[in-house]
């Protein structure tokens, strides 16, 4: 087995590496409607944990929590057809309860008699 030795971090190369990728990606695929990623991209955030990562909302930063309706995850993890989210993101907490609550809500939701 080689090793490579290198003074630069990891991270930054493969996060650079990432985010220009992501970037173009992005162009190639919506330019024709106008995007252009230098003006519609504020920021990319390259998460580097080999888990998932479910964003929980905060009264603080996230208005619609305060107005009330329906939170992004909520909207997100509707059912399509026989189809139906279930994981730590459909319920915007990121901790396994909540993936196994996430799996029943969902197994409910595409099992229910009309």
């Amino acid at each position: 087995m080689a090793t490579v030795e290198s003074t630069e971090p990891m991270q930054a190369p493969v996060a650079e590496t990432m985010e220009r990728n992501i970037r173009e990606q992005l162009a190639r695929t919506l330019q024709a409607g106008g995007f252009d990623p230098a003006r519609d991209i504020t920021a990319i955030t390259v998460n580097r944990w080999p888990h998932g990562y479910a964003y929980e909302y905060n009264s603080l930063w996230d208005k619609f929590w305060l107005e009330g309706g329906e939170t992004p995850c909520e909207i997100a993890r509707k059912p399509f057809g026989r189809l139906a989210i279930a994981n730590a993101d459909a319920g915007a907490y990121a901790y396994t309860d909540c993936a196994i609550d996430q799996a029943y809500r969902a197994v409910q939701e595409i099992t229910k008699k009309d």
